[in-house]
């Protein structure tokens, strides 16, 4: 098995401390928690660090990181904490722009041909229906303003029905300030 080699100019201590430094702004620098081993604003900054580095597999990267440091939380762990952080990272990373219209749409991502779906084992995937007949995997779900800028978008498994999954959509309406919703019967 060969070994990653992980290359960048500033090498990765560096990438991290500087990572962290902009994550202390927006994240907290305390642990909320006595059990907990990482400060939000220290995870964010490990967990953006393996992009930079352009490190494909997270539990690969999450192993070499450990080998680094002691003390750090197991993969799963990190995971899970990550994922609850994601929707804050994704809105300072993404400001809401002011905008009067968004046009909202989706379409189907088949994971495999219908033939195929019975044996097709796809984590998430579902049946659904789409302009094209049935589908075997996910509908992805966008917003976005009449120029073509993507406002927000999210990936469901195809059988969410396009209404549902706009009151998700909607949930940052206000933040939009407003604007009007354009899209299909869906």
């Amino acid at each position: 098995m060969c070994r990653y080699r992980l290359h960048h100019s500033l090498g990765r201590r560096a990438v991290i401390r500087q990572l962290h430094r902009w994550a202390r702004q927006h994240f907290s620098d305390q642990k909320r928690f006595k059990h907990q081993k990482l400060t939000d604003a220290l995870l964010v900054a490990l967990l953006l660090a393996r992009f930079v580095f352009k490190h494909p597999y997270p539990s690969i990267w999450w192993n070499l990181l450990r080998e680094d440091r002691s003390g750090l939380p197991s993969y799963t762990q990190a995971y899970t904490r990550g994922v609850r952080l994601l929707e804050r990272l994704e809105a300072i990373v993404s400001p809401a722009k002011p905008c009067r219209e968004v046009i909202i749409d989706s379409m189907s991502l088949p994971v495999c041909r219908p033939k195929r779906g019975k044996r097709c084992k796809f984590p998430g995937a579902r049946w659904g229906f789409g302009t094209q007949g049935d589908v075997y995997g996910y509908k992805l779900h966008a917003g976005v303003t009449p120029t073509g800028e993507i406002l927000q978008y999210l990936l469901k498994p195809a059988n969410f029905h396009d209404t549902t999954v706009s009151y998700e959509l909607n949930r940052r309406w206000p933040e939009f300030d407003g604007p009007t919703s354009i899209g299909d019967k869906g």
